[in-house]
């Protein structure tokens, strides 16, 4: 511990800057760590006799719609704590996403896209 401290028992510059700087690096790599998701999350809808299903693959920035395997829409999204805002096309949608990051459920979206509201999509495991 003498070390840490000058001739008069005070803490040393030297010391004192670099931790200061290895503090600023921490917080730094915090605030530029990603936000963004990764992979595929999936709806699955029953009506009557027959089953849809509408997956959202999330890729950088970017989010790709299919519905079955066939790609139907592209845009993007960002992510804000556990707010996911989406536009596809033209349709803006709004989402909560689980601290897991494993699913999200739509809070609101425009127009007829708003049928999705309370749909919860569930992360693939590719």
């Amino acid at each position: 511990m003498d070390g840490l401290k000058d001739k008069n028992g005070k803490l040393k510059k030297s010391w004192l800057i670099g931790g200061i700087v290895v503090l600023v690096i921490i917080v730094g790599l915090i605030v530029l760590m990603p936000r963004h998701l990764s992979g595929k999350y999936s709806h699955t809808t029953n009506l009557l006799l027959s089953k849809s299903t509408d997956t959202l693959e999330f890729k950088g920035s970017k989010v790709t719609e299919f519905a079955g395997n066939k790609k139907v829409n592209e845009g993007t999204y960002q992510l804000k704590g556990d707010q996911l805002t989406m536009k596809i096309n033209e349709t803006n949608m709004t989402a909560t996403l689980a601290k897991d990051k494993k699913s999200f459920v739509v809070d609101s979206a425009d127009g007829l896209a708003d049928l999705a509201k309370g749909f919860k999509y569930t992360k693939s495991a590719d």
